[in-house]
């Protein structure tokens, strides 16, 4: 099979970019855009200041959302600049979880999405795409990329950006005496067949391997929520952190998650401007060192934010979270 051809790229650097300390990162960038086409453009940045941005070219005209002065190649990297401000902030909400340092934000929509990660601290990589079905590429091609940097350059550990591609995913059964704890917010219905449908998805889903939190927002109010953190296989995650610690803040993540998900629409409009109808947000990955949180929407003010505490299953608990929130939207609200 012949290999693909690569795709014409620019590079744009800052006045302090030099050969001896950004060259051979900008090579692997460069790289990694040329083989990857659905990567609009990528940004490296250091302790908060852009160094270079690599683009695809040619790439069609950002929004009409950008209002900063200067040239198309000049507001390239707006989106990813303000990804870096939000997973600045998303970082400090989630330290206090225990789960180690946020290496990982993805947010998408209907239309293309951002990427964002650290190699190392102070050391932040950002991707951007304006085709929904590029997201995948995007994202491997960023983990590959964050990963080689890390390791070749740094000599430093591979962090398992995304999960393990070889970890099984596995699911207790429903019977099993690990099925999870559920409970139910004051959005549920008082509909004890409603409820029933909604405790059997959450057995079918949620499990002592890959996802081990899920809970269902709608209208941001809490409607059912069930995880399995009470079980011995977890017991060693909870040393730090108690289980009602880590309950409590999730239930706060989602509380709070309103205004991070404001700056991050207008991040990513920059790139893919929302569908008229559609919520604003599709998915937002927030992948920390010891697993990830998820929030996948049903509509704009509707979600299901799952958590995975197994670094190795990220990939498995997101695939798992897909199913539990397409089997929620199929279950009929009570009249």
């Amino acid at each position: 099979m012949a290999a693909p051809v690569p795709h014409p790229t620019d590079t744009l650097t800052e006045s302090h970019w030099t050969e001896k300390r950004h060259g051979r990162i900008t090579a692997l960038c460069e790289e990694e855009v040329a083989r990857t086409s659905g990567i609009r453009s990528m940004s490296h940045y250091s302790n908060g200041i852009l160094d270079f941005t690599v683009m695809r070219h040619p790439r069609a005209p950002l929004s009409s959302l950008v209002t900063e002065a200067g040239d198309e190649d000049d507001n390239e990297s707006l989106p990813t600049s303000r990804l870096l401000l939000c997973a600045q902030d998303l970082g400090a909400v989630l330290r206090p979880l225990g789960t180690g340092e946020l290496m990982r934000t993805v947010v998408v929509n209907s239309r293309g999405g951002l990427w964002g990660g650290r190699a190392r601290p102070g050391e932040f990589l950002a991707a951007t795409t304006d085709l929904s079905t590029a997201v995948p590429d995007m994202d491997a091609a960023m983990n590959r990329l964050t990963t080689r940097i890390r390791t070749e350059i740094h000599s430093l550990p591979d962090e398992v950006l995304g999960g393990d591609e070889q970890a099984r995913p596995h699911l207790a059964s429903a019977g099993a005496a690990t099925g999870p704890h559920v409970d139910f917010g004051i959005a549920a219905e008082p509909d004890s067949a409603y409820e029933a449908q909604l405790r059997d998805v959450w057995r079918t889903h949620v499990n002592t391997t890959d996802l081990h939190y899920a809970a269902y927002y709608r209208n941001w109010t809490l409607v059912c929520v069930g995880d399995v953190f009470d079980t011995d296989a977890l017991g060693p995650r909870f040393m730090d952190v108690s289980v009602r610690t880590r309950r409590t803040a999730y239930r706060d993540l989602s509380r709070g998650l309103r205004g991070h998900v404001v700056r991050l629409t207008d991040a990513l409009a920059l790139v893919a401007p929302p569908v008229a109808g559609h919520a604003p947000v599709d998915r937002l990955v927030l992948d920390v060192q010891e697993g990830a949180v998820y929030v996948h929407w049903t509509a704009a003010d509707s979600f299901l934010l799952g958590v995975t505490l197994d670094q190795r299953q990220v990939g498995n608990a997101e695939r798992r979270l897909s199913g539990l929130t397409q089997a929620v939207s199929r279950i009929p609200l009570p009249r």
